[in-house]
């Protein structure tokens, strides 16, 4: 995209006002949610299945996915489907449901699997029926999965040949719980016999043209009263520090993305001086179809809800990968010609870092979230690529995904903001004693509110009204201040939040000073304990491929940046991403989640176990350092 306009730079709250006005694509409306008022988006698809009958009508002819195929096959093996097989197979699997299972509006299914085409597929055909995917986590182990499927239990379970392996033992347990029958999208054979029993391979029938014109009609199986706030989704929070919660959301709540994912980079236009009419034609479609690689797994919100709403509302055609490796992923860009990246930061940055990436390749888009960038990555991709549309959107699971965001070149003016809040959404800074709301520049709790947030944590009424007060605002957990137009900056998450010596210091601080340094990859700072200090700040990095540094090189390199208390004491340098740790050997647990986002709370196990080592031998150098 090219940003130089000829009219004036406008404000924030200028550009919304022209935005939402009537007629336009964001033009807003009141509604009544669980009891309380909200202003809503008055464009937005009503349903899932609206949206996607929709969308396969208007991209029928267009390539859809290429996927590597379902294993045990070659590894490189892949299928190309386009809309149209897509909108087929998938009423062929919802007509399947509908007779032999009896899925109806409201009915939970379960859906396990990496990202394959069966996925994509069963997502979709599970949706067709008005039903409510219960999105499994592909990388839980046998317990967590057991504990999560009772919270919300499907009454019945479609999975690949993996997730059905695992599944297959705790089927007599979780029949107890309510859960039904488990089925699997291909053949379970090549499974050890005790991880097959009880798994039924998914019959290849030919669907009742009847019941499919029903279901793309809308007749039958309680589709007449299905409303936009039904029940929509249920994913899992990430189980970082005890057990997954079961985040239930609406169909509303989910699909306000349809209309938001553009908004960021309306706004950033008009705000660098745009007319309506140069907006338009910059946020029209190109007649070239976009190439996308889904790096990150559908079974987070982002995925869903953030990538693959935007894949159907543009009619771009996706790449899938069976697993994240950087060079399969370089591969990829250069065999597709794949235009647009993201993910979490980590990716991005691994594709910028890398050697294997053509220096001649142009991306027209970057996005990611679900994890602090670098400060310096929205310069670093602009320099690579001027016309690249780059975005950072900031939302959690419960926010269904997309609350604040930030494009182009506002982001570019505020690298270290995550953006302000979509109009429809609300946002507050509160003093996390006293619960009052703290004006611009001020650090507080970040508060949220808004049609996409989630209903509820299923099953568990403690933990909602905990999260969500009685007016409808979520506590994010999250620490961060907003300037005067609203652009929101987080610190941290308020339990990793390093004090040292009665001093805040939040980890991004930290990070942003390292990353600074072309040799680091990724960065996480953590405390590590002090007897006097009470906590110092602790670091954990990998390095850029090719690179070497010593933990002594780096905070010679990092300290000069920082202000003395938030100086490391301990850097713990790693070769391998943040996976294992050579000071707990039985560290199994990578430090990351599958998402791709670095755990805080296994890399302070890693940066602490370190910590002991370097104390035990006489290392640390500052123990008498000063307040």
């Amino acid at each position: 995209m090219a940003f130089t306009f000829a009219g004036p730079k406008r404000k924030m709250q200028e550009c919304d006002k022209i935005l939402t006005s009537k007629g336009m694509l964001w033009e807003m409306e009141d509604a009544v949610i669980r009891g309380q008022k909200h202003k809503v988006w008055k464009n937005q698809p009503p349903t899932w299945r609206a949206f996607f009958l929709a969308k396969f009508a208007e991209f029928q002819d267009r390539p859809f996915i290429s996927a590597p195929t379902p294993e045990p096959s070659d590894f490189y093996a892949r299928e190309d489907f386009t809309y149209a097989q897509i909108r087929d197979r998938s009423l062929a699997l919802a007509a399947w449901m509908r007779t032999a299972l009896g899925v109806v509006k409201g009915s939970y299914v379960g859906i396990g699997g990496q990202n394959s085409t069966d996925w994509v597929i069963t997502y979709v055909a599970i949706h067709l029926l008005g039903a409510v995917p219960v999105i499994i986590n592909a990388t839980w182990n046998a317990e967590v999965m057991g504990h999560s499927l009772g919270i919300a239990p499907p009454m019945v379970i479609l999975a690949s040949d993996e997730i059905a392996g695992v599944l297959s033992p705790l089927m007599p347990e979780l029949e107890r719980k309510g859960v039904g029958k488990l089925y699997c999208w291909q053949d379970v054979g090549h499974l050890p016999v005790n991880a097959r029993k009880g798994v039924t391979v998914i019959p290849e029938t030919k669907p009742d043209p009847k019941v499919v014109a029903d279901i793309v009609a809308g007749r039958g199986g309680g589709l007449e009263t299905l409303h936009t706030d039904d029940d929509g989704t249920i994913f899992y929070t990430s189980g970082t520090t005890g057990y997954p919660k079961a985040v239930l959301s609406s169909q509303r709540a989910a699909l306000h993305n349809v209309v938001s994912c553009l908004i960021p980079y309306g706004r950033a236009i008009l705000r660098a001086g745009a007319t309506l009419q140069e907006m338009g034609e910059l946020l029209t479609p190109k007649a070239e179809q976009s190439i996308v690689l889904v790096a990150i797994p559908f079974f987070h919100v982002s995925a869903v809800e953030g990538w693959l709403i935007r894949i159907f509302l543009s009619g771009w055609k996706m790449i899938l990968m069976r697993r994240w490796s950087t060079k399969d992923a370089i591969n990829l860009i250069k065999e597709h010609n794949i235009s647009v990246i993201g993910g979490v930061p980590a990716i991005v940055q691994s594709i910028i870092q890398s050697p294997l990436l053509p220096k001649d390749h142009v991306f027209e888009g970057v996005s990611y979230g679900g994890a602090p960038p670098p400060e310096r990555m929205p310069g670093d991709v602009h320099k690579l690529w001027p016309t690249a549309a780059i975005l950072q959107g900031y939302g959690m699971t419960e926010t269904s995904a997309m609350h604040t965001s930030n494009a182009l070149t506002d982001y570019l003016e505020y690298p270290s903001s995550v953006g302000p809040a979509l109009p429809i959404a609300g946002l507050k800074i509160v003093d996390q004693k006293t619960g009052k709301e703290l004006g611009p520049g001020k650090p507080g709790i970040v508060l949220m509110r808004g049609p996409n947030i989630m209903t509820s944590y299923l099953n568990d009424e403690k933990a909602t009204a905990k999260t969500i007060d009685a007016d409808g605002w979520l506590d994010s957990g999250d620490v961060g201040y907003v300037n005067e137009e609203g652009f929101l900056f987080i610190g941290d998450r308020a339990k990793d939040i390093i004090i040292r010596g009665g001093e805040n210091i939040a980890s991004a601080e930290v990070e942003n000073a390292l990353f600074l340094d072309s040799r680091i990859a990724e960065a996480a700072a953590v405390p590590v304990p002090d007897p006097i200090l009470g906590e110092r700040v602790g670091v954990a990095v990998s390095l850029a491929p090719g690179a070497t540094a010593t933990s002594e090189e780096i905070i010679k390199t990092v300290s000069p940046r920082l202000r003395y208390p938030a100086r490391p004491a301990i850097v713990v340098v790693s070769g391998d991403l943040l996976r294992k740790s050579p000071a707990i050997p039985t560290l199994t647990d990578p430090a990351r989640n599958a998402n791709g986002k670095l755990l805080k709370t296994e890399i302070k196990k890693i940066v602490q176990a370190e910590w002991k080592v370097h104390q035990a031998n006489g290392t640390d150098n500052a123990a008498r350092a000063r307040l």
